[in-house]
């Protein structure tokens, strides 16, 4: 009978995410030159005017395909692991491992890769400001290769919290683009600026502070949480992600790869590999996020193409009387502040906790 339910949980979450993923694709412009989409926009909009509900009409197709899926997916998440655990609880009840114990150690893995991988970027900087191309950098350094496809997901993340943020502040999103170079750009259409325009880097500072908050945490729900992680990416690339200035779709390549990467990452992989993996994207996307605020700190006026920076638009639509560079610098202390939030109580109380258990046996 379990394993009857198990199956019925499994094709509730595979239709829900082929609802949110399909319909996301249909209703975007990119599928049969928005002629769909179009269709769609006026049914919706019909059905709303003749229910009364107008601000309904003004919800983007993407938005509503992915709102109303999602609770379905979540549900179905949560019931095919609860009774996939209840299958084996009780063969595993006498060998249950210390998980907390088992979580710090790869933790502090974790912790320790990611520094190594933040000093290959070093190297690669260097290589940049002497005039290597990027391209060559791939092909002559073999480390590269891992930190560079991290620069674009940090792009990636910032560009989805202004396009999130504007989403929430009721606003429209018309698109954004990632650059080979490792810049970005988001396009959106009212939202509230105070909040539009601190979503890209302090966006970045949280999602890499709570994942490892909660991945550290909370290891039994990272399998979950890399699927679940997998899947918005993949629904927010074919919703909004569009090429850039120069018809680069890298960001639709990164949103795809990392989606797709995540997605099996959450199936397949065992829960240890995913602590590991989302713990050190957590780490490299909150120190991506801080040192790019520290360096618009240093060189408030940087500008991308025609585009005001972050910190600059701020300043210039919220707070007049205070220059980009405090601004800048405030965000980056409320980036520091959370990472350290997400250090404390994700990693050294936890170790606090074992060395005080550990002094308790031994008294």
């Amino acid at each position: 009978m379990r394993t009857l339910t198990k199956s019925v949980w499994f094709w509730i979450l595979l239709l829900s995410i082929t609802w949110m993923l399909g319909g996301a694709l249909i209703s975007s412009d990119a599928f049969a030159g928005g002629r769909v989409a179009g269709d769609l926009t006026n049914s919706i909009q019909s059905i709303a005017s003749e229910s009364g509900v107008d601000a309904l009409a003004d919800v983007p197709l993407p938005l509503i395909f992915l709102v109303s899926g999602l609770p379905f997916a979540l549900v179905s998440l949560v019931m095919f692991w609860r009774n996939r655990r209840s299958l084996t609880a009780n063969a595993a009840a006498d060998r249950r491992p210390n998980y907390r114990r088992q979580t710090i150690m790869v933790t502090v893995l974790a912790l320790l890769f990611a520094l190594a991988l933040w000093n290959i970027r070093g190297i690669e900087r260097t290589l940049r400001q002497s005039g290597v191309p990027l391209a060559d950098q791939v092909d002559d350094l073999g480390v590269s290769l891992i930190a560079y496809p991290v620069r674009l997901f940090v792009t990636f993340v910032h560009e989805a919290g202004h396009s999130v943020a504007a989403l929430l502040s009721g606003g429209h999103v018309i698109g954004f683009s990632v650059s080979p170079d490792g810049s970005g750009l988001a396009t959106v259409g009212a939202g509230n600026p105070a909040l539009v325009a601190p979503a890209g880097y302090l966006g970045a500072a949280l999602f890499g502070s709570l994942l490892f908050f909660l991945t550290s945490r909370q290891p039994k729900w990272t399998r979950g949480l890399s699927f679940l992680i997998g899947l918005m990416i993949i629904v927010l690339t074919l919703a909004y992600a569009m090429p850039d200035a120069n018809s680069n779709a890298t960001a639709h390549i990164i949103g795809i790869g990392f989606g797709v990467g995540l997605i099996a990452l959450g199936w397949f992989a065992p829960r240890i590999i995913n602590v590991f993996v989302l713990n050190t994207l957590a780490i490299l996307t909150g120190l991506n996020a801080v040192f790019d605020l520290w360096s618009l700190v240093r060189n408030p006026g940087v500008s991308s193409g025609q585009a005001l920076n972050d910190a600059a638009a701020f300043s210039r639509d919220v707070t007049p009387l205070i220059p980009p560079a405090v601004v800048a610098f405030l965000w980056a202390a409320i980036a520091v502040a959370m990472l350290a939030f997400a250090m404390y109580f994700g990693l050294i109380k936890q170790v606090e906790g074992e060395i005080s258990e550990v002094v308790q046996g031994k008294a």
